[in-house]
């Protein structure tokens, strides 16, 4: 029979990490989740206001403000050189739909244009807080 001695090196001194390198991994999840939290808040709060302009009874003035917001996507989409582009050009033919179906159908689908203008607005909170 044979055996073969394999040697285990061991390093008999514990590493050491200094503070500011352990900070450096803690701040930067932190940030993040900041971020997402910014980010909640903000989209949270928008969904809430336009819940409220669904009950008002102004519905020929929130259609109108979503139709300016539906051209503001499209200014921002013209603007865009990136593949988000489409992304808004779509949202602002859904938003200009959508206040056409707040002033003639229902004025809940106020929070439907909420909830997409909120998403957009999400994204960009946390993109800036990042």
């Amino acid at each position: 029979m044979k055996s073969f001695s394999t040697p285990i090196q061991q390093n008999a001194l514990p590493r050491i990490t200094t503070g500011s390198s352990l900070s450096s991994v803690i701040t930067i999840p932190a940030r993040a989740v900041l971020a997402g939290l910014g980010a909640a808040v903000v989209s949270v709060a928008f969904v809430m206001f336009s819940v409220w302009a669904a009950g008002l009874e102004a519905t020929g003035i929130v259609a109108a403000a979503t139709w300016g917001a539906g051209f503001v996507f499209f200014a921002l989409a013209v603007d865009n050189r990136a593949r988000g582009a489409f992304l808004q050009l779509g949202s602002g033919a859904i938003l200009l739909l959508l206040a056409w179906l707040q002033n003639t159908v229902s004025p809940e689908f106020t929070i439907v244009s909420g909830v997409l203008v909120a998403g957009w607005l999400a994204v960009a909170t946390f993109r800036q807080l990042r």
